[in-house]
């Protein structure tokens, strides 16, 4: 690539800029809020071994993400900062282990180009503002399959143990997949290298024994809350297994349909998923995909002893068929395939300006401008409209990219691939830039839990005498630092009979289920659900009509 044109720190330090610009905005319903308040139950009951929500027994994710938050929280207070910081350092991580795992088969701007592809993603952007376990997964499955690697090249026994740490808070994060995804990636090069002396080692068993005790934790916690209590009900069930839970049903089970979770997604529904979660970096994706396999498929086993390293492709196109096996689908569940998916598009683009085919540059180049100038017209639309942009230093900069912009794309050869690289980066970091400081904002704005929670520290009211009904709200819990209690409409009601003075967060139905007894409207506030936005709430003179009321009402003297 020759020497760069920008400065890659500098591009790495805007990028976690932009990570860090998130921080302060309310954690997001209904996932992330859940995640958070669960947290904050471990703190309040002081048990970090047995997982509980709104004191209901919790059987769903691995409890990693609820660890590493209440270990923020008890350090720094909880909030918005003890839950996306851990994530923010989590990224870094798996940026910097891309690039470190690049470098071990590639030259160093090719190393440098994978860790920018990545950490520029769509995807990486928004599941630092929106964390996931998936989070947590990607980076922990990306740093054990560097440092594995390392250890195969270097024999290093360091790396070994490294490795296998970060493959067992993989499984912490997100089960069995963060073991089943580093093993595919890595087994499949060895095996088509037919390095049999690594793939049989004997000191795999210490490794093994290394994920049993980084898991040792989680593995006690689950058999005392339910293994050793068959006669509680959990998810509707009987006898509940924790352990068989988490090494089978909460993955396998998805595909085999043992796992209560079903939403049918068809089989192709990652791809458009990934199609705007990778980009500014999706046409290159593709292509590189399609000529991997077109390659594969042309030249046979000749391929397999001339290609560098399989770890990537195996990594990127086995857990991309089998999670598409799986009836149950969300589109953050793809993003452990995005750094292998960064370095094969890395490679790619590599060899492409190496090839010097320039016509086949120009082409792709011509594309993806029209795309990028499509995202501008849809960032005008949003930031002019939908929710105009009223900072006079947000406008100037905003103008400032967009004349950026227009320049390169008028001025710049379109026959380099440094065209791609500079317009795609210019995009995607402007317009991250404002969704983290005006987008994100402004949509939490319409997240009403957290408006009323607002209200209740302002108002200091005793989170003990405060209850949901008809509504999920975590982020009350979240922003009151409680744990606000879900109890059934007649066990609210038995309180209110017996004298005691009563608060409900509600919605206008629940509203309904309390029009015998007298009470007061502390608060109403709209609300839309944040995750799942429509046409209709984006467009102000729509967007009323898809808000909802929730109340905090009082009930007693």
């Amino acid at each position: 690539m020759g020497k760069w044109s920008i400065n890659p720190l500098l591009i790495f330090g805007i990028i976690v800029l932009i990570y860090v610009l998130a921080i302060p905005v309310d954690i997001m319903e209904i996932d992330s809020a859940q995640y958070a308040s669960i947290a904050q139950e471990m703190i309040l009951r002081n048990d970090y071994l047995h997982v509980y929500d709104r004191g209901t027994e919790y059987l769903d994710k691995p409890p990693f993400i609820f660890w590493i938050t209440a270990l923020f929280s008890n350090l720094f207070g909880a909030g918005t900062f003890a839950f996306k910081f851990p994530s923010i350092l989590f990224s870094c991580l798996g940026i910097y282990a891309t690039y470190r795992f690049t470098r071990l088969f590639y030259e160093k701007n090719t190393a440098i180009l994978a860790g920018l592809i990545l950490a520029t993603t769509q995807g990486y952007f928004h599941f630092n503002n929106d964390v996931r376990t998936d989070t947590y997964l990607t980076n922990s499955v990306i740093t054990s399959v560097w440092l594995l690697s390392e250890w195969i090249k270097n024999n290093k026994f360091y790396w070994f143990v490294l490795g296998f740490i970060m493959i067992g808070i993989a499984m912490l994060s997100k089960g069995p997949l963060g073991l089943i995804i580093p093993a595919i990636a890595i087994e499949s090069d060895l095996i088509i290298k037919k390095q049999w002396n690594k793939i049989f080692d004997w000191r795999l068993i210490i490794g093994i024994l290394i994920v049993f005790v980084t898991i040792f934790p989680m593995l006690i916690g689950l058999y005392q809350q339910f293994d050793a209590h068959p006669e509680k009900v959990v998810n509707g069930k009987k006898a509940v297994s924790g352990l068989r839970f988490f090494f089978w049903e909460q993955s396998f089970g998805r595909i085999t349909g043992e796992n209560v979770w079903k939403n049918d997604a068809g089989p192709f529904f990652f791809v458009p998923n990934i199609a705007w979660s990778f980009m500014p970096w999706t046409i290159p994706l593709f292509l590189s995909v399609f000529s991997e396999l077109f390659s594969l498929f042309k030249r046979g086993l000749v391929y397999f002893t001339d290609k560098i390293e399989w770890v990537s492709l195996s990594g990127l196109i086995i857990p991309f068929i089998a999670l598409s096996q799986s009836q149950y689908k969300l589109p953050h569940y793809i993003y452990v395939v995005f750094p292998f998916a960064a370095i094969l598009t890395a490679v790619y683009i590599r060899r492409l300006e190496i090839s010097n085919k320039n016509f086949h540059i120009t082409i792709i180049n011509y594309i993806q401008s029209f795309i990028l100038i499509l995202v501008w017209i849809l960032a005008g639309v949003v930031f002019i409209w939908f929710f105009p942009i009223e900072n006079s230093l947000l406008i100037l900069f905003s103008v400032f990219s967009l004349i950026t912009f227009i320049y390169i794309f008028i001025k710049a050869n379109k026959s380099s691939i440094k065209y791609f690289i500079s317009i795609s980066l210019l995009t995607v970091l402007s317009l991250n830039i404002l969704i983290a400081s005006k987008f994100y904002p402004s949509l939490l704005n319409y997240q009403a839990g957290g408006k009323i929670a607002d209200e209740i520290n302002v108002r200091k009211i005793d989170t003990h005498k405060i209850f949901v009904h008809n509504i999920s709200a975590r982020s009350i819990d979240v922003k009151t630092h409680s744990v606000i209690s879900s109890l059934s409409l007649n066990e609210i009601k038995e309180r209110v009979r017996t004298g005691q003075i009563t608060y409900v967060a509600t919605d206008y139905k629940g509203l309904q289920d309390f029009n015998d007894y007298k009470y007061k409207i502390i608060t109403s506030k709209q609300n839309h659900a944040v995750t799942l936005i429509t046409l209709p709430f984006l467009i102000p003179k729509t967007r009323d009509n898809t808000l909802v009321s929730f109340y905090l009402i009082k009930i007693g003297k």
